[in-house]
């Protein structure tokens, strides 16, 4: 098992960055680098998605010590960064683990890319509209747009 920071160290060195350009691709300082490849310190909230998307690996990937597959969650990613901007980090943590919960669907399968794709379109579709439904019925009537 690799810890985050050899995972952030290993695919900077893959993408040939050094810790002061993945520093200033995702906006923190060099040392906040040095922190997470060396120290230990998980990085979290908005630099953890900026890491990611500059280091081309999924959030759950880097935050999880137990995944070692670099591909993994890559296929959710944009489903979820949907959700986010619609409803914020409490409902892409929930429709990331929504897709968790049903990846196994997928596990021993050789299942085309296009159907999975169509899988997690009518998921994310699903979760918008139980959100958009519990907003119009259980949202106060003065608090509604």
């Amino acid at each position: 098992m690799k810890t985050t920071g050899e995972k952030i160290r290993e695919r900077r060195m893959h993408l040939g960055l050094t810790q002061t350009e993945l520093a200033n691709k995702i906006g923190v300082t060099l040392r906040t680098i040095t922190k997470y490849e060396k120290q230990g310190v998980m990085p979290r909230g908005r630099n953890l998605r900026e890491l990611a998307k500059v280091l081309g690996v999924s959030e759950v990937y880097l935050a999880n010590e137990e995944i070692e597959d670099e591909t993994y969650g890559l296929e959710e990613a944009p489903y979820i960064d949907s959700v986010r901007a619609a409803y914020g980090a409490k409902g892409a943590n929930d429709m990331q683990n929504l897709l968790l919960q049903t990846q196994a669907m997928f596990a021993g399968g050789d299942v085309p890319q296009a159907d999975k794709d169509k899988f997690f379109q009518a998921v994310m579709e699903a979760y918008v509209a139980t959100k958009e439904d519990a907003r119009e019925r259980f949202t106060n009537k003065r608090y509604k747009k």
